[in-house]
């Protein structure tokens, strides 16, 4: 089939017909996909990168079927047949009667605007949409009765494979896409974690973790529609062993795309939410090096674009560029596996701020990223009063719940759930407001009685963008019974952090990438000079 013919076909509206006025053609590195208003149609691309094989027409024809039977797990409604395309003269037809020349997959369409990525740019999806997303997702997993061969996929020797491939395929974009010292560190870690990890690979198989998984589960293949239903579409057809994985291989992808897009606070939520609901805490324990794996393999497929003799120069420096970013976060989560592999004592991370400026959010990044139980304040206080966390309680500054004497208690039992993570070599998160330099002492104590690495951070924000925060939190579910006002007095209250050098300050205002993450990077780095 000539791709020439082909795609002047398919971006023509009379191909699919008389009612049909106009057509979107997109296009990836494997396929091409035409909006025609009504339905949508993907014809694959005749393409071997060895790990994917469409080559000819018998494996296409194989392949959209299996693209067709494995997506009505998720989205029957969308997915709706395979179509052939036939030559008639030196024309082409969509389900004609002369000889098949390609195939398609016929798919309802459903407005660009509702892709979870475009929805993300836009701050329309929330921790609802998260919530109903996990159920989902998890409601899928356990649907499932995995068989040997799927739990095979989780061994060591199968997952390496992947990973050997993946850096197997990169090298020809070393020094382009990716930095060599980048390249090296990345590679060097994962071959530890294979080394040291065995067992906890194989814990996952006992856990019954393996499953069929979707396989390519980022924002861009998630549909939301305007009445709030949630399509998950496009999964791995090519190539089984890219979709038989560790579930946190699946639940990693999403959380490491929401990273991508500068959405860490939803990317935590979710994995938080997951864990929640699926009782998988074991995830933690594979979740970064999964993350790690999941960003390597969109910076290789980005860099594969610039194989295409026709990329114009604007077109490959975005791919580049893009790529570039994909690798540094795939060296971030990396780097985060080498710490928790080569730290010998456990961490106790202090995130104190005033009510508001984002403390709870930046604990929650935190205890994902470095695998470390949260014990927030406001929990403990209501648990030890024998109240619903949620149950609101707007008691004036120093009365009720946040009298003096109960204050002290509450930090008292927080170490004391601290102490008890520490002694089994844990790490901890506190999450609290901290106003007291005293409570800073007794946390600083506590690290170094069980000689645990200890790094505080301090939370702040302007005060407009406090205000509005608290205004929003009333609207909805919180744990916390911050409010303005009690903002206000806190600020008159709060003991000076000393010594200043040892605290990082973190401005939860600036939500620009570069910043949170230029935090994140000098965190670890903090942390992994610590001998």
């Amino acid at each position: 089939m000539n791709q020439g013919v082909l795609f002047d076909h398919l971006k023509s509206p009379q191909f699919y017909g008389p009612k049909v006025s106009s057509v979107q053609l997109l296009q990836t590195h494997i396929s091409y996909v035409a909006l025609t208003g009504t339905y949508a149609y993907k014809v694959k691309k005749p393409v071997n990168f060895g790990f994917l094989d469409f080559s000819s027409l018998d494996k296409r024809k194989y392949y959209c079927e299996e693209e067709l039977r494995l997506n009505k797990r998720l989205c029957p409604e969308i997915y709706l047949d395979v179509v052939p395309i036939t030559k008639k003269n030196t024309s082409l037809e969509l389900s004609g009667d002369g000889p098949i020349v390609e195939y398609a997959i016929k798919m309802r369409e459903f407005p660009q605007k509702n892709i979870m990525t475009n929805m993300l740019a836009h701050r329309k999806i929330t921790e609802d949409t998260i919530d109903a997303l996990v159920e989902i997702l998890i409601d899928f997993y356990h649907a499932q009765e995995p068989s040997a061969e799927v739990t095979s996929y989780g061994e060591v020797a199968a997952v390496k494979r992947n990973i050997d491939e993946n850096f197997e395929q990169v090298k020809p974009m070393v020094g382009i896409t990716v930095p060599q010292n980048t390249y090296e560190s990345i590679k060097a870690t994962a071959a530890q974690c294979f080394n040291q990890n065995e067992a906890v690979f194989r814990q996952r198989i006992t856990e019954g973790r393996i499953s069929e998984c979707h396989g390519d589960l980022h924002s861009g293949n998630i549909v939301v529609t305007d009445d709030g239903k949630i399509y998950i579409f496009d999964c791995i057809e090519f190539n089984d062993r890219f979709r038989f994985c560790d579930v946190a291989s699946d639940i990693g992808f999403l959380a490491m795309d929401l990273d991508y897009l500068n959405y860490p606070y939803l990317s935590s939520y979710l994995i938080q939410r997951y864990i929640k609901k699926s009782g998988d805490a074991g995830i933690l324990s594979v979740l970064n090096f999964y993350k790690s794996y999941r960003a390597f393999v969109r910076g290789k497929v980005h860099g594969f674009q610039l194989n295409d003799p026709h990329i114009d120069a604007a077109t490959k420096h975005l791919v580049i560029a893009t790529a570039q970013h994909y690798f540094q976060l795939s060296l971030y989560y990396a780097n985060l596996c080498a710490y928790e592999m080569h730290r010998t004592q456990p961490l106790l991370l202090l995130v104190s701020g005033l009510s508001g400026t984002g403390k709870s959010t930046v604990a929650q990044k935190l205890s994902v990223d470095y695998h470390a139980e949260q014990i927030n304040t406001d929990v403990v206080r209501k648990q030890a009063a024998g109240i619903d966390q949620f149950e609101r309680h707007h008691d004036q500054l120093n009365t009720g719940l946040y009298d003096p004497r109960n204050v002290d208690e509450t930090y008292e039992r927080v170490m004391q759930r601290s102490a008890a993570v520490l002694n089994k070599g844990g790490n901890v998160v506190l999450d609290a407001t901290f106003q007291k330099k005293k409570y800073r002492e007794m946390t600083a104590h506590l690290a170094a009685t069980h000689h645990a690495t200890f790094v505080s951070v301090h939370c702040v924000c302007a005060d407009e963008i406090v205000k509005k925060r608290l205004e929003d939190r009333l609207k909805k579910k919180s744990v916390s019974d911050g409010r303005w006002e009690i903002y206000l007095a806190q600020k008159t209250t709060f003991e000076p952090l000393t010594p200043e050098g040892q605290v990082l300050v973190m401005d939860t205002g600036d939500e620009s990438l570069a910043y949170r993450m230029s935090f994140f990077w000098a965190l670890l780095s903090r942390l992994m000079e610590v001998p």
